[in-house]
């Protein structure tokens, strides 16, 4: 890689054919094939890691019909040779010369601005220098790009979130939808988030053919991260909770408890469960086959209160199983449950007949565990 720097370098020692009309900068680049991707419409782009001299970083995606002068060698770069291409925007073009071998390409490049586009954006207000209109150019924010947003209203947007804008997708017309959907002036933050997290208008009106007609747009974000759908709140007022809250359906969503989860315990007879019994249930892991595997060892009359206590302190049927083993079957769940919390496990039971402690009752166990240890240690 560092060859194939230092010969593009020796390239941009060359003299220009022609004064630069505007100050340029000069930098290395790096790029690997394996870094490219097609999106959904079919065009391929190029992902570009770029350095300044003064160290500073950037990374830039191109889509392979942008780089001009490649002609027929963009579907070969694995063994291009010396190239030069170039990207054009309207903030200033970049002209990259270096080579590509075995799918990996470095070289120099230099960003040339637009001097117009400088003296447009400076018009408007903002606040241009090298660095701010290489980024501008890297991301492709034009001047039409700029335009439209404002004419939507946003005439005071700074540079950075113009670029983000412009990463994430938040155009003219998507802000136009969101109006549509009923979300007039929304920050720029907020677009961005409904954007990265698919809170699209298209989401807001699904949701409010569901019944939820006007959240706000952290609402929206919550229910796409947690994947709380449409057809999720159908399905849970379905299953019988038709007033939950947009609250009330992330949590369920993050416990896991689903429709399905509620169907499989009410076939088990857990009828108009409370959702706070049902999210108890997810957190604590009480599961159709925790309770079907009880039932088998005898323990058929259990409540929600019962079952999440034995959960959380470890009284699992492999325990039930091996106390049976040692003589102690059918005890009482809440006497397993002190067996958990005071210590007496199969281990424990064996250590204690070991020590000349047989026959123990359940109440016999957990008080020794509880008064006897340090004292049997000794005996030994």
């Amino acid at each position: 890689m560092k060859t194939l720097v230092v010969a593009a370098m020796l390239l941009f020692l060359a003299p220009d054919p022609a004064p630069q009309t505007a100050a340029s900068q000069d930098g290395t680049w790096t790029a690997r094939l394996q870094d490219s991707w097609t999106r959904n419409n079919g065009e391929r782009w190029v992902s570009f890691q770029l350095q300044e001299d003064d160290d500073r970083r950037y990374g830039m995606s191109i889509p392979l019909a942008d780089l001009e002068g490649l002609g027929a060698q963009g579907e070969r770069w694995s063994s291009a040779g010396d190239i030069t291409f170039h990207v054009r925007r309207d903030a200033g073009a970049v002209e990259f010369r270096g080579r590509f071998e075995n799918g990996r390409g470095a070289g120099m490049y230099r960003f040339t601005p637009n001097a117009e586009y400088m003296t447009a954006m400076r018009k408007a207000g903002f606040d241009i220098d090298s660095a701010r209109v290489f980024r501008l150019a890297l991301h492709d924010v034009s001047r039409t790009f700029v335009n439209d947003i404002q004419a939507q209203g946003y005439k005071t947007t700074d540079i950075d979130e113009l670029v983000r804008m412009r990463i994430h997708g938040v155009d003219a017309d998507y802000i136009k939808a969101m109006r549509e959907a009923g979300y007039d002036r929304v920050s720029v933050p907020d677009l961005v988030k409904t954007r990265i997290h698919g809170a699209t208008p298209r989401f807001i009106q699904d949701v409010k053919a569901a019944g939820f007609e006007r959240l706000e747009i952290d609402d929206l974000v919550k229910m796409r991260i947690h994947g709380v759908t449409p057809e999720f709140i159908r399905e849970m007022r379905d299953a019988g909770y038709r007033d939950l809250s947009i609250e009330d359906l992330v949590k369920i969503r993050i416990h896991g408890a689903t429709p399905a989860f509620i169907k499989e315990m009410r076939a088990l007879g857990f009828k108009d469960l409370p959702l706070t019994d049902v999210v108890r249930m997810r957190i604590h892991g009480v599961t159709a086959e925790f309770v079907k595997e009880l039932r088998q060892l005898g323990y058929t009359t259990l409540g929600i209160d019962d079952l999440v206590k034995m959960r959380i302190h470890g009284v699992t049927p492999q325990f039930i199983r091996e106390m049976k083993e040692l003589g102690y079957g059918g005890v009482p769940s809440n006497r397993l449950v002190q067996f958990r919390i005071h210590g007496v496990s199969p281990e424990f039971v064996r250590e204690a007949r070991d020590a000349g402690y047989k026959d123990l009752s359940a109440d016999d166990l957990v008080d020794l565990s509880i008064h006897g240890r340090r004292w049997m240690r000794k005996r030994k």
